[in-house]
C-alpha cells in the first residue's frame, strides 16, 4: 500500500514558511492525506495540527505570536551560571496547553496516521522520536508511542527546545532512568529517513533554510547571538546530510535500473541478471525509490538568530514565501508526476 508523508525541518519562527507551504499544498489538493508526518522542532508544533489540516488556525497562530509569547528573556550573564537556560519557555508551555487539549491529544491518538516528533536525548546522544501511536513496521531508530496528552505536549516542547537557550525536557517527568530530551534538531533536522523507512513512497519534505543562504550582514558581538548563529550553522548541515543519504539511494537504485536494462540489452536472461546482481550485503537490497518533493526558501527567511525572533509582520511575510514557494513547485511538475497535479 502506497504510503505518503509529510516532514518539516527546525526553525523557530521561520515554522511560517512551512504554514505557507501547507496552505497552498491543500488548496491544490484538499483531498490529500498523511499518513506519517514527522516534525522536528517548530515542525513538531506544526505536524499534529497540519493532520486537522485548519490552516487558518495555523495561519493565525504563525502570525499573531510575539517572542515574548513564546520564551520568557532573562539577563544572559546571570543565567548562564546558575540556570539550565537562558531563556524560559513557560509561556510555549502555556500555548502547547492551548492548543494540544487533553481531547485534542485523545482524537489524534485514534487516527490511523502516525505523528512523530524528533528530540535529542541529552543522557544518551541520541535521536529519540516520540509518536502518537505504536509504529505499523519494525524501525531501526529509537520510537516512544505517547499515552498520555500532557506527555505529548512535552515532547512537542522538548522537540522545539535549542540546547543552552531553551531547558531540556524531561517527557516523562522523574521516569527513572533519567532523561532530557532538547531540539531534535541536534541529531536530525529532518526526519526523511525514519518517514522511508515507514513504507513512505511520496515524502513532502518542507525545509526552513534556503539551499544557497545570503550573508547576514551584521556584527556578532555578544555570546548569545554568536552561539545561535553557531547553532543554525551546525543545524543547517545536519539538514544538508539528511537529505544526502535518500538522495544517495534513489541516485543508486536509478543507475541499477540502468545496468539491468543494458543486461537485458545484451541478451542475457533476466534470471541470470538478478543471479549477477545478488551480491552478499548488497546495500540497496530491499530499497526502493521514493518521490522526494522539496519545498524550501530561495533565500533567507528571517527570525533571527535560531529563529527566536517572533515578528508578527516579518512572519506575514513568511507565509506569503511559502505559499509562493509551494506554487512554483507545483508549477515545475510534470502532468501526473505528483498527487498534487
Amino acid at each position: 500500500m502506497s504510503k505518503t508523508a509529510l516532514v518539516i525541518s527546525g526553525g523557530g519562527s521561520k515554522g511560517a514558511f512551512a504554514v505557507g507551504a501547507l496552505k497552498a499544498m491543500f488548496a491544490r489538493n484538499p483531498a490529500l492525506q498523511f499518513n506519517i508526518l514527522v516534525g522536528t522542532s517548530t515542525g513538531a508544533l506544526i505536524a499534529p495540527l497540519a493532520t486537522s489540516k485548519d490552516i487558518g488556525l495555523l495561519e493565525q497562530l504563525y502570525t499573531t505570536v510575539r517572542t515574548d509569547d513564546v520564551i520568557t528573556t532573562y539577563n544572559a550573564g546571570n543565567r548562564f551560571l546558575t540556570a539550565d537556560s537562558i531563556f524560559g519557555v513557560e509561556p510555549l508551555a502555556g500555548l502547547l496547553r492551548q492548543y494540544y487539549t487533553d481531547a485534542f491529544f485523545q482524537d489524534l491518538a485514534g487516527r490511523p496516521y502516525h505523528v512523530l516528533l524528533a528530540t535529542g536525548c541529552l543522557q544518551t546522544l541520541e535521536a529519540v522520536y516520540f509518536s502518537s501511536r505504536p509504529l505499523d513496521l519494525p524501525t531501526a531508530h529509537q520510537v516512544i508511542p505517547v499515552h498520555k496528552a500532557d506527555h505529548f505536549r512535552r515532547a512537542v516542547l522538548a522537540s522545539a527546545c535549542q540546547p543552552v537557550f531553551m531547558p531540556p525536557i524531561e517527557v516523562v517527568p522523574g521516569a527513572q532512568p533519567l532523561r532530557q530530551y532538547v531540539d531534535g534538531g541536534v541529531r536530525e533536522y529532518a526526519g526523511i529517513q525514519l518517514a522511508i523507512e515507514q513504507g513512505a513512497d511520496e515524502v513532502f519534505v518542507i525545509l526552513l533554510s534556503a539551499e544557497l543562504n545570503t550573508p547576514v550582514e551584521k556584527r556578532y558581538t555578544s555570546v548569545p547571538d554568536i552561539l545561535m548563529r553557531t547553532v543554525e550553522i551546525f543545524t543547517e548541515d545536519v539538514g544538508e546530510n539528511d537529505l544526502a543519504i535518500p538522495r544517495l539511494y534513489n541516485s543508486a537504485l536509478e543507475y541499477m535500473e540502468g545496468v539491468r536494462a543494458n543486461l537485458k540489452a545484451h541478451g542475457i536472461p533476466e534470471q541470470k541478471i538478478e543471479e549477477l546482481l545478488s551480491v552478499p550485503g548488497n546495500p540497496f537490497s530491499n530499497k526502493r525509490k521514493v518521490n522526494l518533493h522539496l519545498i524550501r526558501p530561495d533565500g533567507y527567511l528571517g527570525g533571527g538568530p535560531g529563529g527566536l525572533t517572533f515578528d508578527p509582520a516579518e512572519m506575514k511575510a513568511m507565509v506569503d514565501k511559502g505559499v509562493s514557494g509551494m506554487n512554483r513547485y507545483i508549477a515545475g511538475l510534470e502532468p501526473g508526476s505528483s498527487i498534487l497535479v
